[in-house]
């Protein structure tokens, strides 16, 4: 079921992300491990699809911040599906921070962490600081998109 376009922008001018609402109802509910980590992956091909369409009609902003979250997501379900200590911490806290996310990556391999690199620098200079153009957004999709292969594989996500 998709969200409606017009709560997410009522949530929006509230100052509400959706996307951060609907992780802490993952991390904060009493959702089966399995199921969350699904949600997870789900949650990072979305954004990732998103990201590149973004990219492909020129918004380094919205492309930045879709494939970072994309990244995000899919550090997250693969912790998970892993049971990394890290993904034990984030439950036992409530939420993910940076650190347990980047702690999490140094365990999951030299896919994980190109992408993680790749996406950290898209949120930083293409989504806060804005001070990157589109063809450096699209030089790293190639990265984040094998990340989003070896989730689909890990977690069988479409």
């Amino acid at each position: 079921m998709a969200i409606p376009p017009s709560l997410v922008e009522a949530l929006r001018r509230r100052g509400l992300d959706v996307g951060y609402l609907i992780d802490t109802l993952l991390i904060n509910s009493s959702i089966d491990p399995p199921e969350a980590v699904k949600a997870h992956a789900e949650l990072a091909t979305m954004a990732f699809n998103e990201g590149v369409e973004f990219a492909n009609k020129g918004d380094v902003v919205q492309a930045s911040e879709k494939l970072y979250k994309a990244v995000e997501e899919a550090i997250k379900a693969l912790a998970m599906a892993k049971n990394l200590e890290e993904a034990r911490e984030a439950l036992s806290k409530g939420r993910w921070t940076v650190a347990l996310l980047d702690n999490a990556v140094s365990k999951l391999g030299d896919v994980v962490e190109r992408a993680w690199d790749a996406a950290y620098f898209l949120h930083v200079n293409g989504f806060h600081e804005v001070r990157i153009n589109i063809e450096q957004v699209r030089r790293r999709i190639p990265y984040i998109r094998s990340l989003i292969d070896e989730l689909r594989d890990e977690v069988k996500v479409q």
